[in-house]
């Protein structure tokens, strides 16, 4: 939303116009070029709400990426920042937008607060989710992280950091609001984000626990939802047709982590849920990711599962639709409208990161991965007659990318 960055945005210019006595200004940034492709003429791989799918194989819309970063010191206690990132959008382009545009201001060494445009924390590598450099993978395990394709949070939260024993604590509670493109004309929103994060940290190992309620907008516009809804008005079906698309619904996502890395051994694991009331289904998923760190070189292990806990168009709407053959076709319409939305799959990646210098990481992944037979997974279908076979489809997957940081 513009007016999320009309906090970092004034503040800087009104400190820029300072003469004698102008604040820290730094500016960074991050950039990846990567590419992927599968085994499957007939199915691309997707970021659910973060690229559209193209044509060429190999893809380089999913990962590739470029942001720069701005911080401006207000002060001893204040500051704002400003993140810029270009990357392809479900429109096809690579048109830039902030991703981070907000002031803070530290009351106490221990507690800050920030307002504007920030990252939406919904999972333990949320505020990371750009920086690929930041991560041992080429990008963040879909089947969990495709759970929420929601990046951005429009409001304020609070950052209170203490001691506690042998452990440091963050508690991390935000509100706010957050809107994103899934589909070419399709949009979803949530409102009245609340939530809050807590993290443990000793040494070398952390912990991430985290919990958010909203309220949910989806209103579709792809091909199964402009076919289907007329066909359903006609037959006075709206009860289906309120669960595919609208402004009335209810989120919850939860997640919990770990990560340690003592310098020659990483592990890195995490779960996350997602409890939709309607326009989405609800939905579970896990990874754990394993490493070994020879100097410069990081072989790991990734193995994945996402699965499905209640399909958008529940089996009891889909058994009310009367059993004869002249709704054996709304019946297979509305299946695949659910299977569209379900990106149940499991998978096992093996990788290899190696660090050529100090800012810059080269990494490689094959991926096996399986949809579920009501599943698309983590793939969009290639063309109309693909949309049919999507399900229980095992698909190989090379990932490749150059990550750099400046």
């Amino acid at each position: 939303m513009k007016w999320a960055i009309i906090p970092a945005l004034t503040l800087w210019t009104l400190a820029a116009a300072a003469s004698d006595d102008r604040p820290a200004l730094s500016l960074s940034g991050f950039a990846t070029v990567g590419i992927v492709a599968t085994d499957k003429a007939d199915m691309r791989f997707t970021r659910v709400g973060m690229d559209r799918p193209g044509k060429q194989r190999p893809d380089t819309g999913p990962d590739s990426v470029l942001g720069v970063q701005g911080n401006l010191r207000l002060g001893e206690s204040s500051a704002a920042v400003l993140q810029v990132v270009s990357r392809e959008n479900t429109d096809g382009n690579y048109q830039p937008r902030p991703t981070l545009a907000f002031v803070s201001h530290e009351f106490t060494p221990e507690v800050t607060a920030r307002l504007g445009r920030l990252r939406i924390p919904f999972f333990m590598q949320s505020d990371s989710i750009n920086i690929n450099y930041a991560h041992p993978w080429v990008r963040p395990p879909e089947e969990v992280y495709g759970l929420s394709p929601f990046a951005d949070l429009d409001g304020l939260d609070l950052l209170y950091r203490v001691r506690a024993g042998e452990f440091d604590v963050e508690v991390h509670p935000f509100l706010g609001t957050s809107r994103i493109s899934l589909y070419p004309d399709t949009k979803a929103r949530l409102r009245r984000v609340a939530g809050a994060n807590l993290t443990l940290t000793r040494g070398d190992f952390s912990v991430h626990l985290g919990h958010a309620e909203a309220k949910l907008e989806i209103n579709w516009q792809d091909p199964f939802y402009t076919t289907l809804a007329p066909i359903l008005r006609d037959l006075g079906r709206n009860d289906i047709v309120s669960h595919m698309s609208g402004s009335d619904g209810v989120v919850r996502f939860s997640s919990a982590g770990f990560h340690w890395d003592d310098g020659r051994w990483l592990m890195m694991g995490e779960y996350a849920r997602r409890q939709s009331q309607r326009y989405a289904n609800s939905a579970h998923a896990w990874q754990l990711t394993a490493g070994y760190h020879f100097g410069p070189v990081t072989p790991y292990i990734v193995i994945a599962r996402h699965s499905q806990d209640e399909a958008v168009i529940g089996t009891e709407q889909l058994r009310s639709l009367p059993p004869i053959p002249e709704f054996d076709a709304l019946r297979a319409g509305l299946a695949g409208f659910n299977a569209s939305r379900n990106l149940a799959q499991r998978s096992i990646t093996a990788g290899v990161r190696w660090d050529v210098h100090d800012n810059a990481a080269v990494k490689a992944e094959f991926t096996r991965a399986r949809t579920d037979a009501d599943a698309w997974g983590t793939f969009d279908a290639a063309s109309e007659a693909a949309a049919s076979r999507m399900g229980g489809r095992s698909i190989n997957m090379l990932s490749l990318s150059v990550d750099v940081t400046f």
